[in-house]
């Protein structure tokens, strides 16, 4: 085929040097054009690639994960990072980068990482999730949450690898915590907190610039300046005696129920706070008694309907340790006293770590289970995943008790062995 050519004609004048004509094949403008529309197909290409926000990594370098609600009662809201709208929580939603979280009064809601921290916010909190990631080439994980305000409750399990971080920071103070901790952060309204390690260790670095290692059963408090106060034992928690967890007094009287609540003394106490709500949560409690110099407590005119009481220790009236476990007390008229079918036990995991046994399954919700008599908390779906430390080494049986709302048990029996760490 022959090569059609087309031929343009400028004017030039001798002396310019140049030539007259030339010559522009049809096979060079298909490519000039060609060429500048995968240079527009580029650009536009890469502009979308620049809208398109990130996934999460599945090959090597760091991938972004989530935090997510397990529970939340109240007035719960979420601000989208670069939002200016509070929005209702939702257990469906994913929290990411920068996302803040904030509970009202008589509020509370739980956050889980995708590392299994869990942390619990109080009625009127204001929290702030700064990391939730992990590097998928060297495992390292980063977990991170920011305190404003309000008091959050917080505990953490084995870290998958050494170099994995977990970091809690308030305006007057940052805390990288260890792994298998408990704790509790009371911020105010000018930044002074408020530290109390119930299990555990974490290293605090104040806006002074001081480093405070804490260590389990310790407290510490941060002025609002950034100073730290010397560092206080925590009394230990009670062990609840009387009625015991799950028991039902039947009334027959409509004028109320006269109820002994009791717990074991403490070491070192000089007196106890006692709640009592009709709620897990304690986000109300009609009963708020703090100074009892006795380990007893008479409580009148208890209605029928079923009551949540813990006690918390305390060395002085600004020094106060953990709450114990919560026991569930329920008042109920004679007709009610027949018993319900034993919960549902579903055990996933029963597995040694040296002398650390991780238990893992679901029961129904509201539910409580024991391993080998331990309380191993049980969030509202009935799922738990706990880890306890055995101290008798050697092979043993493991015992797993579900007890339901209403009563009734169910028992699952594991042998494990331990190994002296």
């Amino acid at each position: 085929m022959r090569l059609f050519r087309r031929r343009y004609r400028r004017e030039f004048r001798a002396e310019d040097g140049l030539l007259d004509w030339f010559y522009v094949r049809y096979r060079y403008l298909y490519l000039f054009a060609g060429l500048a529309l995968l240079a527009l197909l580029w650009t536009g290409f890469g502009a979308l690639l620049k809208r398109v926000p990130p996934v999460d990594a599945r090959g090597d370098g760091p991938g972004l994960t989530t935090a997510r609600f397990t529970w939340a009662q109240g007035s719960v809201k979420v601000r989208r990072a670069g939002t200016v709208e509070w929005v209702a929580a939702d257990r469906r939603t994913p929290l990411g980068r920068y996302d803040l979280v904030r509970t009202g009064p008589r509020s509370v809601a739980e956050i889980a990482f995708f590392d299994n921290t869990v942390i619990h916010l109080r009625p009127d909190s204001l929290v702030t999730i700064q990391d939730s990631l992990e590097d998928r080439a060297t495992r390292q994980r980063r977990v991170a949450w920011h305190i404003t305000s309000g008091e959050v409750n917080f505990q953490t399990l084995r870290k998958n690898v050494p170099e994995s971080q977990t970091t809690v920071s308030t305006p007057t103070l940052r805390g990288d915590v260890d792994d298998l901790t408990r704790a509790s952060m009371t911020v105010a309204g000018t930044g002074a907190t408020d530290v109390r390690l119930f299990g555990g260790s974490a290293r605090m670095i104040t806006r002074a610039g001081e480093t405070i290692h804490l260590a389990s059963s310790e407290a510490l408090r941060v002025d609002q300046s950034g100073k730290s106060q010397v560092k206080l034992p925590l009394p230990a928690a009670p062990v609840l005696l009387e009625p015991p967890h799950q028991a039902k007094l039947l009334s027959r009287s409509s004028a109320g129920s006269t109820v002994m609540l009791s717990w074991t003394a403490v070491p070192g106490a000089t007196s106890y706070h006692v709640v009592m709500d009709d709620s897990a949560f304690f986000t109300g409690p009609f009963l708020d008694r703090r100074g009892l110099t006795e380990n007893t407590v008479q409580i009148r005119g208890l209605d029928r309907g079923r009551y949540y009481w813990r006690v918390a220790a305390q060395a002085s009236p600004e020094l106060e340790g953990g709450f114990s476990d919560f026991a569930r007390l329920t008042i109920a008229h004679p007709s009610q006293a027949l018993e319900l079918p034993p919960p549902p036990l579903f055990v996933e995991a029963v597995e040694m770590r040296t002398n650390i046994l991780h238990v893992k399954g679901t029961t129904s919700p509201g539910a409580s289970v024991t391993v080998n008599a331990a309380r191993v908390d049980v969030r509202p779906d009935g799922s738990f995943n706990d880890f306890l430390t055995l101290e008798k080494p050697g092979s043993q049986q493991v015992v797993v008790r579900a007890t339901g709302l209403e009563g009734g048990e169910t028992v699952k029996r594991f042998n494990v062995t331990v190994v002296e760490p």
